[in-house]
């Protein structure tokens, strides 16, 4: 259970993560905080929950690399079709400079090193939470 206080209101995220023990884990962990998650394991179906099926997020949180592409061009897509969440997470094993200023520059807010520190998944998504704009 979570050492966080109260979260001020419930995210919807959509969680886009290719591997399916990381997404089940993540999927209990943001679920057990009071959180909606939509899961998709690649580009395509995160598109099309988002765009075909008008759905709107909170939170982006995306692994970058991922079957039929990478986080940074999912980004990218929902930027370009106006459906970006208000907040992004990059998720990866892969974190050198390199990659943390190609999360920057595609507009992620936050670029974490997998596996995942949950004390840090749950003060951002905290954050958020609290700084998150009424729907």
């Amino acid at each position: 259970m979570s050492s966080h206080p109260q979260f001020p209101r419930s995210l919807r995220i959509l969680l886009v993560e290719d591997d399916a023990g990381i997404r089940g884990g993540l999927n209990r962990l943001v679920n057990g905080l009071g959180h909606r998650t939509h899961i998709t394991q690649n580009i395509r179906e995160a598109l099309d929950l988002a765009i075909a099926g008008n759905q709107t997020f909170d939170l982006l949180l995306s692994d970058i690399n991922l079957p039929d592409g990478n986080g940074w061009e999912l980004l990218q897509r929902l930027n370009d079709s106006g459906r970006r969440p208000w907040r992004a997470i990059a998720m990866s094993g892969h974190c050198s400079m390199l990659d943390l200023t190609k999360s920057r520059r595609a507009g992620f807010d936050y670029h974490l090193s997998k596996p995942v520190e949950i004390a840090i998944l749950e003060a951002i998504l905290h954050e958020a939470a609290e700084e998150a704009p009424h729907r």
